[in-house]
């Protein structure tokens, strides 16, 4: 028999805020956090815009993180995460807690380092802790050391879904019984790679993104972290847990259709979709709210529009949907993670988030995306969307708490 998953903590790190009140009052108030962007640049293609996170004490002075800056955002978002779950460092409820951590890119800018040193300064310019500090699988083994966790460990990588990926792997432990606790979530750096890459293809915005909008014209992005804490619900009960939100089931699926495209209608949105509905027993009359991926490129906002329509057939167009990719920009394996954390701050306040930068809708998007401010509302059950490259989808349903 399943047990039930309930979210305990939350934590984030990102440009609208890096506690849970300003970060949801910055959400609702529909600010636009993509700007100039002050402390990276790639060569050639300054200026650059893209919303970044300050980072102050004691996080820019995380030592585990040894310059790493995926690893520095991951540490101050999990570190609040049970903080907000009532969980001390090396507490006896952490022994056998595990970690699952997913990422884009993770330490690229590591690398993107030492292929700048190596070849201008030689192989004696890069120190012998260099590999233990470029490989991804320390953004959750540090989680693990730091906090004195001895479970299963894990990092996800399944492009812009990975941080769902996460959630959904550290999910199906906590109901099979593999843990009482899991930490679980996701986290990326601005990286020269992303923003290159994303020039090459033509998908970088111009300007800001504009999901859903008339004017969408690409992706803008961010960096951040999300993390939460999941707990087998009797587990958090018996030692006096807040209980914020329940994490009711999951979806995954693949488009098989392309390596950068989505399925033009959808269809790996839709399957994900379905059966996240159905692990999680959520009729879709319950469904109050569509966190979406919303990247503002045409291709996959007209998708996940027919993939709307597709699943809820005519009450599509009473469904809210939003995408706080157009406040924060795409923050890749860290954005379905810090979505969460909006979905379940949507369950505690009873409403729902923006989607800002949205004045006049794309002929092809004509639902209801809440535009420009957020909006008071009845919220029982939220749908958190995330499609990554290569066609990974992943859908968690996150419901009121029990």
């Amino acid at each position: 028999m399943r047990r039930r998953v309930v979210i305990t903590g939350c934590g984030v790190v990102t440009a609208a805020g890096t506690e849970l009140e300003p970060f949801w009052a910055n959400l609702m108030s529909g600010t636009c956090f993509i700007g100039p962007a002050r402390h990276f640049s790639v060569p050639g293609m300054d200026p650059l815009t893209g919303s970044e996170v300050e980072l102050t004490e004691p996080d820019s002075l995380e030592q585990d993180a040894r310059g790493g800056r995926c690893a520095q955002l991951t540490l101050a978002a999990a570190r609040r995460a049970l903080a907000d779950a009532g969980l001390r460092p090396q507490a006896k409820e952490l022994a056998a807690a595990g970690v699952a951590i997913g990422t884009t890119l993770g330490e690229e800018r590591q690398v993107g380092d030492l292929s700048d040193r190596w070849p201008a300064t030689g192989t004696d310019s890069v120190d012998g802790g260099f590999f233990s500090r470029s490989d991804n699988h320390r953004l959750a083994t540090l989680v693990a050391r730091k906090h004195g966790m001895g479970g299963p460990t894990l990092v996800s990588a399944t492009a812009c879904s990975s941080g769902n990926a996460a959630l959904a792997w550290a999910y199906e432990l906590v109901s099979s019984g593999g843990a009482d606790v899991m930490v679980a979530g996701g986290a990326d750096a601005l990286t020269r790679s992303i923003y290159t890459g994303f020039l090459r293809m033509g998908a970088l915005s111009k300007t800001i993104c504009h999901p859903f909008d008339k004017r969408l014209d690409g992706v803008s992005f961010g960096e951040g972290a999300g993390v939460l804490v999941l707990e087998e619900l009797e587990h958090a009960r018996s030692r006096g847990a807040t209980i914020h939100a329940e994490l009711a089931g999951y979806g995954i699926s693949n488009d098989a259709y392309h390596i950068t495209a989505p399925d033009p209608n959808g269809e790996g949105t839709v399957a994900a979709i379905r059966q996240a509905l159905a692990s999680s027993g959520t009729a879709l009359e319950e469904v109050s709210y569509v966190s979406a991926h919303g990247t503002g490129t045409p291709y996959n906002d007209v998708a996940e529009t027919r993939a709307m329509k597709a699943v809820f057939g005519e009450r599509a167009r009473q469904v809210p949907i939003s995408s706080i990719k157009s406040m924060l920009g795409h923050t890749n394996g860290a954005a379905s993670a810090i979505e969460a954390v909006a979905c379940t701050l949507a369950l505690r306040h009873q409403a729902v988030p923006p989607t800002a930068n949205l004045t006049e809708p794309h002929p092809e998007c004509d639902l209801d995306y809440v535009p420009l401010r957020g909006r008071a509302m009845p919220v029982s059950a939220c749908l958190n969307l995330s499609a990554g490259f290569g066609g990974f989808n992943v859908c968690v349903v996150i419901k009121r708490a029990p």
